[in-house]
């Protein structure tokens, strides 16, 4: 039994690759370079180039089903349209099941991005279960760590927001669960973590796994947009973080924390404390 892995090393597709291959199946991770990774067989599978949407069926490699990371498109063009073209050529090739990684905030009824998949998913009919996370706790390692780490500061816009934050390993684990399922029978589910969290909060749980004062910091949006860019391994365009800065004004206003209670949710079971602990050594002091 194998599962195909696309969006190549991120985050919630390494977890789920680590959860398959705990379970005893095999895992072929697809990326954009096709980088073999220790432990899994890797193809080379680029949504900005279409004419790789077949590489991970060469040979007549066959799946059992593929976990789906679309792009983010960055504000530039919405590339989604090749995830579709890849769902036709996957089921083409006999995969009996897709597992799609969206977002809570996501309106499946919008025009374009990963909306357009999960539309795309429905309307055909097929067999597919669509994870709708909240934000990730793993995300302050991209988009907190250097100002907790050379400041001891969290720096947000978003003073109001309260946010059942979610560990990349339970989105892994869940979306390992929705592969290997005999029957799906609700095809859709928030993925929530077990508590809400402000960023006082968040602040005053790394004071005590830091063992030193870490403090949020309310900044301009300007400020936030600033940060987000500066930072390599986000990648972000100005436009881009603009954008996810304006999307946090919804969460600022409750969108997220309206969530947590109701029907139809998957709960993680880390809390923020717990992650935090387990990548305490990712905020250490820089030197």
């Amino acid at each position: 039994m194998t599962f195909l892995i696309t969006g190549g090393r991120s985050q919630t597709g390494l977890a789920t690759a680590r959860y398959l291959k705990d379970a005893g199946k095999n895992v072929v991770i697809g990326s954009r370079n096709g980088l073999v990774l220790d432990g899994y067989d890797s193809v080379k599978l680029d949504w900005d180039v279409p004419s790789t949407l077949e590489a991970p069926f060469a040979n007549g490699q066959t799946y059992q089903g593929v976990y789906l990371v679309s792009p983010l498109g960055l504000g530039v063009v919405d590339i989604c349209k090749n995830t579709i073209a890849f769902i036709d050529v996957a089921v083409k090739h006999g995969v009996s099941r897709f597992v799609l990684l969206s977002g809570s905030m996501v309106d499946k009824a919008g025009e374009y991005g990963v909306a357009k998949v999960h539309q795309y998913l429905e309307e055909k009919k097929l067999d597919h279960f669509v994870l709708q996370p909240t934000m990730f706790m793993d995300n302050f390692l991209l988009t907190y760590a250097k100002g907790i780490r050379e400041k001891d500061v969290i720096e947000t816009d978003t003073p109001n927001a309260k946010v059942p934050m979610i560990s990349v390993k339970d989105i892994g684990r869940f979306a390992a669960e929705a592969l290997l399922k005999d029957k799906i029978d609700i095809t859709e589910m928030k993925v929530l973590g077990p508590e809400l969290v402000t960023f006082d909060q968040a602040a005053e749980v790394l004071t005590r796994v830091l063992g030193r004062t870490i403090t949020h910091q309310v900044v301009p949006p300007e400020k936030v947009v600033e940060n987000y860019v500066s930072i390599p391994k986000l990648g972000w365009s100005k436009e881009f973080a603009q954008f996810v800065v304006m999307a946090g004004g919804a969460v600022d206003a409750g969108s997220e924390e309206r969530l947590f209670g109701l029907p139809n949710t998957l709960f993680g079971e880390e809390t923020f404390e717990q992650w935090a602990e387990r990548f305490e050594s990712s905020f250490a002091p820089s030197t």
